[in-house]
C-alpha cells in the first residue's frame, strides 16, 4: 500500500481540509468475500466537512466513485479503477425521548449489528429480528434490509446524507426513500449519485417482540416460552443465523446472494401443480414470494463446490469462498445457478449482491 500526498481544499469559510487518498491499496480486508483485488485510490471519510471539501475540489465530477459501507453486500470482479470513499462516519444520539419512543440518530458508518444491540441493552426495541446482519448502518436503508418478518424500513424515521447532484445536505423522510423489497431510490434514481450520512430510527420503549415469522414462533413453543421478549427474539435469531450462515470472518461471503423472487398469482399457480413442494408467501400486491433457497436446492447446487467457489452445505442461498476463489470464480458459479433455476422453473432470480468490475 503507498500513501499518496495529502490535498488541501479551502472551504467557503476559509477553513483547510486536508484528504488524505491513499494509492493503491488492497481491498481484501474491506469485502466479506475476501477477494484479493486493489483500488486505484481510496480515501476514508471521517466526517461530513470531507464531503464539501470533495465536493468543491471537483472529485465528483473527475473521479469514477464507489461508495463503501461494511463491504458486506459487495463482489469485486477486478481491480477498482477509480477513488473508493470508505465511510467511517460514527457517532450515535438521541434526537427525541418520551414513556413510548425514542429516536435515536446514528453515524453511516457504525456497524449495524452493535447498534442493534446497544438498542436493545438501553431497552429501546423494534430492530432485535435484525440482528447479526452483517454490515454498516448506512448501507441499511440502501438495501432495505430485512430478516425474520421486518425490514429495517418499518422503524426508519429518516436520513440524512450528501447529493452529489446539488453539492448539498439533505433530509429525507420515509416516502423519499420509495423502500420496497431490498431495494430503495438509492439503487435507482439516486444510485452513486447519493452518500447516506446519518439514519434516524424510531425505536418503541414498549417490549413487544414481533413473532410473525414462523421459525420464531416454533422456537417459542419448543422452549414453552409463555411471554417471549426481545431478548429473546435476539438471541433466538443470533442463534438461528449462527446456525446456517457463516461467519465471514471464517468463510468469505456476503450473506444472501439472490434475492427471494416475487411471481403472480397466475405463475405461481401454474408452478404449484407443477411442482410438488412448491410454497409461496401472499404479499400486499397479490403477488408471490417464493424461497430462492428452496428452488436452487431443488435444482442440486446445495454444498456443490467448483474449485473454492462453492454453495455453502448449509443454505443454498449463500455462496462462499473457501480462500482462493476469484470474484469472477463466484460470479460465473451465480451465472450457472441463475440458469439452472430459470431452465427448471421459469424463474429468473436477481442478485442481492452489489457486482463491481467487467463482465
Amino acid at each position: 500500500m503507498s500513501q499518496g500526498q495529502p490535498r488541501s481544499y479551502i472551504l467557503q469559510n476559509q477553513t483547510v481540509f486536508f484528504l488524505n487518498i491513499l494509492k493503491n491499496i488492497s481491498l481484501k480486508q474491506y469485502n466479506t468475500f475476501g477477494i484479493d483485488v486493489r483500488a486505484d485510490k481510496y480515501l476514508l471519510l471521517r466526517n461530513e466537512d470531507e464531503l464539501l471539501s470533495m465536493a468543491q475540489s471537483g472529485v465528483f465530477a473527475h473521479e469514477h466513485l464507489l461508495f463503501l459501507g461494511g463491504g458486506s453486500n459487495i463482489l469485486f470482479l477486478d481491480d477498482y479503477k477509480g477513488l473508493l470513499i470508505h465511510s467511517a462516519l460514527r457517532g450515535m444520539k438521541i434526537i427525541k425521548y418520551n414513556d413510548e419512543y425514542v429516536i435515536i440518530e446514528v453515524g453511516a458508518g457504525e456497524n449495524w449489528h452493535n447498534f442493534v444491540t446497544i438498542c436493545l441493552n438501553n431497552k429501546y426495541y423494534g430492530l432485535e429480528n435484525l440482528a447479526l446482519i452483517p454490515g454498516t448502518v448506512g448501507a441499511a436503508p440502501v438495501q432495505n434490509i430485512g430478516a425474520y418478518g421486518i425490514e429495517q424500513k418499518d422503524y426508519f424515521h429518516s436520513l440524512r446524507g450528501f447529493n452529489l447532484n446539488t453539492a448539498q445536505f439533505e433530509e429525507m423522510n420515509i416516502d423519499d426513500c420509495k423502500f420496497a423489497y431490498r431495494n430503495s431510490i438509492f439503487k435507482s434514481e439516486l444510485k452513486n449519485k447519493f452518500v447516506v450520512t446519518s439514519v434516524q430510527y424510531k425505536l418503541s420503549k414498549i417490549d413487544k417482540p414481533n413473532l410473525s415469522y414462523t421459525a420464531l414462533k416454533q422456537e417459542a413453543d419448543k422452549f414453552a416460552i409463555e411471554k417471549p421478549d426481545a431478548q429473546f427474539v435476539y438471541d433466538t435469531v443470533s442463534r438461528l443465523r449462527m446456525s446456517k450462515l457463516p461467519s465471514p470472518d471464517l468463510l468469505g461471503n456476503a450473506g444472501s446472494f439472490f434475492k427471494n423472487p416475487q411471481i403472480d398469482k397466475t405463475t405461481f399457480d401454474k408452478l404449484k401443480k407443477n411442482v410438488p413442494g412448491l410454497t409461496g408467501y401472499e404479499q400486499e400486491d397479490g403477488s408471490f414470494k417464493i424461497s430462492a433457497a428452496w428452488l436452487i436446492e431443488r435444482c442440486g447446487w446445495k454444498g456443490k463446490r467448483i474449485g473454492d467457489a462453492a454453495v455453502y452445505d448449509k443454505h443454498a442461498l449463500i455462496i462462499v469462498n473457501y480462500g482462493n476463489a476469484t470474484g469472477m470464480d463466484i460470479y460465473e458459479l451465480s451465472e450457472n445457478i441463475k440458469r439452472s433455476v430459470y431452465n427448471e422453473f421459469g424463474i429468473n432470480l436477481e442478485r442481492e449482491v452489489l457486482i463491481v468490475g467487467a463482465i
